[in-house]
Parts: C-alpha cells; sequence; structure tokens
C-alpha cells in the first residue's frame, strides 16, 4: 500500500474495520469519523443511491467515549 493510500483509511466507529472512503460505501460525519456501510444499516441508516445520500441517517449515539474524569 503506498503512503497516500495508507492516510485515506478510516476506521468504522463500531466495528473497528478498515474503510477506504474513496471506494467504500461509508457514512462519514465530524472531522474523521466513519461509519462501515454494515454498521451504518444496523443503526438505523438507509443509503439513497439515486439521491447519493443516507436517508434517514444512522444513529450514530453512544459512539464517543469520554477521554478522561470531568473536570
Amino acid at each position: 500500500m503506498h503512503r497516500s493510500e495508507e492516510a485515506e483509511l478510516l476506521t468504522c466507529l463500531a466495528c473497528g474495520s478498515e474503510i477506504l472512503p474513496e471506494a467504500d460505501r461509508v457514512y462519514a460525519f465530524g472531522d474523521d469519523a466513519a461509519l462501515c456501510f454494515d454498521c451504518a444499516v444496523a443503526r438505523g441508516g438507509a443509503y439513497d443511491e439515486l439521491h447519493d445520500r443516507w436517508a434517514p441517517a444512522p444513529d450514530v449515539g453512544g459512539l464517543f467515549q469520554p477521554e478522561g474524569p470531568p473536570s
């Protein structure tokens, strides 16, 4: 794998699999967050191929864990 391809890989926040946004159908959100297609569908998302969008969008609640105790 080329170094430029490695930088483009994302990790599915739900299952941990590596995904390539340019090649795989993913649900991308936030700065660098994404769900693979299977996890996005499992979380209630539906991909509308005709309009090239997720409608409804998958539920991403609970995917982010706090980084430490509140201050």
